[in-house]
């Protein structure tokens, strides 16, 4: 999994080298359509559990939560032919696209504004400026900025959240198995969730810990979340126009099953 999946050419954001350049919306999210899960910010954890499977995925920076889009690689099955989102809460990894924070490699505690200056919506004749005759930035940029830095601060708590739950050793890699009605087989590995039996051995003082600090409640939405592994089944037998496979082919239970 790439850090920044569907970000193509990654360019720091300059007022000189932009200041004609103008940014026109898409109605299509089609550039995610060959991504099969999106990291997420803790912050979102209750809207993506009500239609997402949360699971935890390690990248070289260490364990990050994501959103399962598809059963396979290069799979979003929450985007339908026509680049619209089959949902109701799109995850903010997808809508702050172009733009993106991008740690300074010169400078580690600085962030770098950046956008991917491949996004088609990028023009000098139509669209919203991105910065005004004077090189200031636009309010339409200092908008998109601020959600963009929203999304960076709650980088860190999310962080915090991951190495908590490793460290506590809640953790099972996950292994699950489905089949379709015409007989094409789904795995899912080298990606993790939390185990509902090692958190109930937790010690009373490890537990009420994760209460107090908020946690608590983002520990069930992701365990109640993977409910909807079924519904990634029930899509990806859609798309190849199979009848739904029945219940008992991917258990809710099997989902964290060694």
């Amino acid at each position: 999994m790439k850090t920044l999946l569907f970000y193509d050419n990654v360019v720091v954001l300059n007022r000189d080298t932009h200041r004609e350049l103008r940014l026109k919306p898409q109605d299509s999210l089609s550039f995610a359509a060959e991504t099969n899960c999106v990291p997420l910010a803790l912050v979102e954890f209750g809207d993506v559990a009500r239609e997402y499977p949360i699971v935890f995925a390690r990248l070289p920076g260490g364990l990050v939560p994501v959103a399962l889009l598809g059963l396979r690689d290069a799979e979003n099955l929450y985007l339908n032919a026509e680049g619209k989102w089959d949902a109701r809460y799109v995850p903010a990894f997808v809508r702050r696209y172009p733009f993106v924070a991008v740690q300074d490699n010169n400078a580690p505690d600085k962030l770098l504004v950046c956008m991917d200056d491949k996004f088609p919506g990028f023009n000098t004749e139509e669209g919203e400026r991105l910065f005004d005759e004077n090189g200031a930035e636009s309010d339409f940029l200092k908008n998109a900025l601020a959600f963009v830095q929203g999304y960076q601060n709650e980088a860190q708590r999310t962080a915090e959240f991951c190495r908590e739950i490793e460290q506590l050793g809640l953790l099972n890699e996950m292994s699950a198995m489905a089949e379709l009605k015409d007989g094409r087989k789904f795995r899912l590995d080298g990606l993790w969730v939390i185990d509902e039996a090692k958190l109930q051995s937790l010690s009373a003082a490890a537990a009420v810990d994760l209460f107090r600090r908020g946690w608590m409640g983002l520990v069930y939405a992701q365990l109640l979340s993977l409910g909807h592994l079924r519904v990634l089944l029930d899509k990806a037998a859609e798309r190849a126009g199979q009848e739904r496979p029945s219940a008992t082919d991917i258990p809710a239970s099997d989902a964290t099953r060694h």
